[in-house]
């Protein structure tokens, strides 16, 4: 054995450092694909998202990893430089933190597939939702946090620099403490969030006057998309700090409100009438709460409301819209003289 050694580091024999550590490589391609077929098969045979998922996020990671993972032993036995041993180890770490990053992304798509997928999620499936993408985030920073780590420590320079540095621990300690404040403050606030619910993906919110939908919780931010398709990016830290309006906080449905003014010569109960014929023939209307009242007076006009209820906030937005629209429209064709006016008394006009 030792002699078959010798004859494939020898100078006559630089062949076998190509072809050798080839065929090492080669076998892995062949490895990696025979397992994924086999996979491949089985889906056909019994489909589900996970097999499904597993051949997509794990495919390029499994032709990396696995013949690296033979490269490894080929390489001990020619006696390679450590540089390129440490190299190679790197490599095969990160390429198996990549396989676990896809493990993570694939699991989360599954159980995402068990929720409605219509894009109108219950209140119960946006929490599920929402502490799902908080865990996967999570468990993303600490796959490549171990990753890196072991990488680091893999590298005899690097580790007596790490040892160097936790002497030092207590006064690097503090500084890293008031300078990630903010961050670990954010993390708080995020896990905090994720899990008294809050706020939830594909809730219904208005924050600082924009009206919009939670697109993304992330571990430092959160992203709003307006109604005109604007994106408000807010630190986590803000919704811990300033007070906001989640309309669906546990469900849905919401009552919407269209306010006039009008002049007391208003026949209230013709307006309530058309009002419910509005309502009957839109079908943004969920057919449950429809109120015509007057709900204030002053000296110049009477306050009317329009309530009716509906099964989201965009719907009553929309309604909203439509409802003021149309009932301004029929008072001004049917009872001008109604719209507010400013009346003069005798006394204001014996005193101009």
């Amino acid at each position: 054995m030792d002699g078959f050694r010798s004859y494939l580091l020898s100078k006559e024999s630089w062949l076998a450092y190509l072809v050798v550590p080839a065929i090492a490589i080669l076998a892995g391609i062949l490895i990696s694909w025979m397992l994924l077929s086999l996979l491949r098969f089985s889906n056909k045979k019994r489909p589900s998202e996970l097999k499904r998922q597993l051949l997509f996020r794990m495919k390029k990671p499994t032709f990396y990893l696995i013949p690296l993972l033979l490269l490894r032993p080929v390489i001990s036995y020619f006696s390679v430089e450590l540089f390129w041993e440490k190299v190679l180890e790197a490599l095969i770490i990160f390429c198996f933190a990549w396989v676990l990053i896809g493990l993570v992304l694939a699991v989360e798509e599954v159980i995402k597939e068990k929720f409605s997928m219509d894009g109108d999620y219950v209140a119960s499936e946006r929490k599920a939702l929402t502490q799902l993408r908080f865990l996967k985030s999570m468990a993303m920073v600490v796959i490549i946090t171990i990753a890196v780590s072991a990488v680091l420590w893999n590298i005899p320079s690097a580790r007596q620099l790490g040892s160097t540095i936790l002497t030092s621990a207590g006064v690097l300690g503090i500084i890293i403490g008031v300078a990630a404040q903010k961050s670990i403050s954010n993390l708080i606030v995020g896990l905090q969030m994720a899990f008294t619910q809050a706020l939830k993906i594909d809730d219904e919110v208005v924050i600082e006057g924009e009206f919009g939908n939670v697109e993304d919780i992330t571990l430092t931010y959160v992203v709003v998309r307006t109604w005109d398709w604007r994106r408000l990016v807010l630190p986590l830290n803000y919704f811990n700090d300033k007070p906001f309006v989640n309309w669906t906080f546990n469900s849905r449905p919401l009552i919407a409100s269209v306010y006039l003014y009008v002049d007391y010569t208003l026949p209230v109960e013709e307006l309530r009438d058309k009002l419910k014929e509005i309502l009957a023939h839109d079908e943004r209307w969920d057919k449950n709460i429809a109120d015509f009242e007057v709900t204030d007076t002053n000296n110049r006009t009477m306050e009317v409301r329009a309530s009716f209820s509906v099964e989201n906030a965009t719907d009553a937005w929309s309604l909203r819209c439509k409802v003021r629209e149309v009932l301004v429209a029929y008072i001004k064709e049917n009872y001008p003289g109604a719209l507010p006016k400013l009346r003069r008394t005798e006394a204001s006009l014996g005193a101009s």
